[in-house]
């Protein structure tokens, strides 16, 4: 209830009802959302001259909208143009941006992208993070932070300022820390909370699992970040710690944070006190039907130095309405976000492959730590290999994972009818699939 609590409070302030918490409906949300949303389009009108030209092209409303469903109007943001005119959505002076930001898109290559933050865009991050780590942590807690570069206002920073906002501890290291390293830390902090990026925890969890026993350090809840968690690994990981798994779902465009999984592990409750969510087809870019899957397009609503509207995030998903077992009432959900557009490919004979499809064949195999996957093609047939890291006492598996995959789909029944061959396995050595950082996995397509 926390983070319903702080989105309502937030909400009702921002009405003039400071002491607003779980009484506000969904129609007083959205009332919100869209006095928020006709600010926000009067100020990138009058602020930005990327959005002043990009709405003038397209001919979007000139004054303010009558609902939310009007917003669909207004063209898409693409992804791209951060990266060709970034400083064209600049609504504020440049001396006014307390934290410039470059990155690419993880799971993606290509030109990075920069976004810009006022102090009070920083000052919101902070906010919600403090909210979304209350979720799981006590005021007093300890909470061990793994995430790379903790220079002031990095991800790391701003987490550590949520978490020391809400009254716990931070203890912050670096996302490449040892096993050893690790361990120091957890037994020096007695964190109750750890949150770091999931493939990372995972292998520190499996590498760990043959030297000690994890339960004995006492966390409380492993909170996972930046890429899909497979039903299989939050087993093993719970089996591991015997705790609670949580995910969050953050983009750097929308300022980090995004949406944290409740205790219900029934979708994710994002921040409807900045972020107003569509759900577009991907192809023709209309919105859906609610309860469809499709595209998460998002349009920032407190943005001071460069607002984002209908950004496209090539995140495939669908929002969820009804109310949580939570108990959470009156705000949206985001199911787990499975697929993006870039890591989903056509396969065989009418198939699809990606890689959460992937993930939730190959965890179920005892001992894998990481996997890669290539696609090629051979005589026009499609093929597909893997390279499969184990941890180094489960090594000869080769006929299991190929079972595993020849009885699941795509792969299932005539493998020449679906015009693709055997799935090839090699394994490689114990450490040479890790990543640095919070790459999204992606299948190699060599075809």
């Amino acid at each position: 209830m926390r983070l319903e609590n702080w989105i309502h409070h937030t909400i009702g302030t921002a009405c003039g009802d400071a002491a607003a918490t779980a009484s506000l409906s969904r129609a007083d949300v959205q009332r919100y959302q869209l006095r928020m949303l006709n600010r926000t389009l009067r100020y990138c009108r009058e602020h930005s001259s990327f959005y002043a030209e990009l709405f003038r092209s397209a001919g979007a409303p000139a004054g303010d909208i009558a609902g939310l469903g009007d917003l669909a109007r207004f063209p898409l943001t693409e992804p791209q143009y951060l990266s060709d005119s970034p400083y064209r959505f600049l609504c504020t002076s440049q001396a006014e941006v307390a934290r410039p930001y470059t990155f690419i898109t993880s799971g993606t290559t290509g030109p990075k992208k920069k976004i810009f933050w006022t102090q009070g865009d920083l000052n919101r991050i902070v906010a919600f993070m403090a909210a979304g780590i209350g979720t799981v942590a006590d005021p007093g807690d300890a909470v061990l932070v793994l995430l790379p570069d903790g220079r002031p206002n990095s991800q790391s920073d701003l987490l550590r300022q949520g978490v020391a906002a809400m009254g716990a501890r931070p203890v912050v290291a670096e996302s490449d820390i040892s096993a050893g390293e690790f361990v120091a830390a957890l037994e020096s902090s007695r964190c109750r909370v750890v949150f770091g990026y999931t493939r990372k925890i995972f292998r520190l969890s499996k590498e760990l699992e043959r030297r000690t026993d994890l339960r004995k350090f006492g966390v409380r809840v492993l909170f996972l970040a930046s890429e899909y968690l497979p039903p299989a690994m939050r087993r093993e990981l719970s089996r591991l710690w015997g705790c609670d798994i949580r995910t969050h779902y953050g983009l750097t465009e929308m300022g980090l944070g995004v949406a944290v999984e409740c205790e219900a592990h029934d979708g994710l409750h994002f921040n409807e006190a900045d972020l107003l969510l569509e759900v577009v087809d991907p192809s023709t870019g209309l919105p859906l039907p609610p309860g469809e899957e499709g595209e998460l397009v998002f349009t920032t609503l407190t943005r001071e130095a460069m607002p984002l509207i209908r950004y496209r995030t090539h995140d495939l998903s669908r929002v969820r309405r009804e109310p949580c077992p939570c108990g959470q009432h009156g705000l949206l959900r985001i199911e787990t976000v499975r697929k993006r557009l870039e890591s989903t490919a056509p396969f065989g004979q009418g198939s699809e492959i990606h890689p959460a499809l992937l993930d939730d064949i190959l965890f179920e195999i005892p001992g894998l730590v990481d996997y890669q996957a290539v696609a090629t093609r051979e005589h026009g047939i499609d093929r597909l290999g893997f390279k499969i890291e184990m941890v180094p006492e489960q090594t000869g598996r080769i006929s299991e994972i190929r079972a595993k995959l020849a009885a699941a789909p795509p792969f299932a029944g005539h493998l020449a009818a679906r015009g693709m061959f055997e799935p090839e396995i090699e394994l490689v050595p114990y450490g040479s699939l890790q990543t640095v950082g919070r790459a999204k996995k992606l299948i190699v397509d060599r075809r």
